[in-house]
């Protein structure tokens, strides 16, 4: 008995093959479906919360360079947001959202943009920027949502900025920080800081405020004072547009600021969690230094 199978069977299994393929594929990409669109948020969207008195629902991720989006290939840490803060609309911002944005809106600062070094730099002005304009939470890629955030806006109800204590680092060791980075000397000559940094880092990985708030741009107008140090080495990017250009500005305007309110580290991370991927530093070469 022949045991050669007929071509035309061969051709039904193969179909049959490339349909449970598609099938598959698309179970895959529902599962990993995250509901976003992309920035900017449409004006119904961007007038969600009370103007100027309250925080909006929006919650804006930034995605600036060539790899696609999203970056992850386990996507729990960014799916965590749709569950955990339902009431929050997800804005996407690229490379071509944000130069247009930039473009529209912060004409000033498209010389500022353009003219940094690294990608993370764009990123960091790209979300302190994003938030001035439409406010709501900004909150890095690699982190996880635990609790809802609306419970933190319902506990405080007068406050108009969240920001987020990232570390408590000792004070010798804040000393030795600051007599390691060249940048923080140069600093200290102009006036901008102290040689020693801050024991209380505040966090730029997540915040949330209102639209227009002063705070935000008092950290948009240290970022242009801080655009004219050079980046040579990691911590410089911190300094010039990340963490610690936001602990300067937040420790500055604490006093005298009713609406502001910083939440310390075990609290914090009752609400979200910082996973540190730290993508960004796989793709500087600071070899030069």
């Amino acid at each position: 008995m022949s045991h050669v199978v007929p071509i035309a069977a061969l051709f039904c299994m193969a179909a049959a093959g490339a349909v449970f393929g598609i099938i598959a594929v698309s179970r895959r990409r529902k599962k990993n479906k995250v509901r976003m669109r992309y920035g900017p948020p449409t004006p119904h969207l961007a007038e969600e919360g009370a103007g100027d008195t309250e925080i909006p629902r929006l919650l804006h991720r930034i995605w600036i360079g060539p790899r696609v989006f999203p970056p992850y290939k386990d996507l729990r840490w960014i799916r965590s947001f749709d569950t955990v803060n339902d009431d929050f609309r997800t804005i996407v911002w690229k490379d071509s959202n944000v130069t247009r944005m930039i473009e529209d809106i912060f004409p000033e600062f498209a010389g500022l943009y353009r003219g940094y070094r690294l990608n993370i730099q764009r990123a960091d002005l790209a979300r302190y920027l994003v938030l001035y304009e439409y406010g709501g939470m900004y909150a890095d890629l690699d982190m996880a949502a635990v609790r809802p955030v609306r419970e933190l806006l319902d506990k405080n109800p007068g406050k108009r900025f969240f920001c987020f204590v990232e570390i408590v680092i000792e004070p010798d060791r804040a000393r030795e920080i600051g007599k390691r980075e060249p940048i923080r000397r140069e600093g200290k000559r102009r006036g901008l800081n102290e040689i020693a940094e801050d024991t209380e880092r505040i966090a730029s990985y997540a915040f949330l405020c209102t639209p227009h708030h002063p705070v935000m741009l008092e950290i948009l107008k240290e970022a242009v004072n801080r655009a004219v140090f050079p980046v040579r080495r990691q911590y410089d990017v911190f300094y010039t547009t990340g963490p610690d250009l936001v602990t300067s500005v937040i420790h500055r305007c604490r006093t005298g600021r009713d609406d502001l309110e910083v939440i310390g580290k075990s609290q914090a991370d009752g609400f979200l969690v910082h996973h540190g991927s730290a993508t960004w530093k796989t793709f500087v070469n600071f070899g030069f230094r």
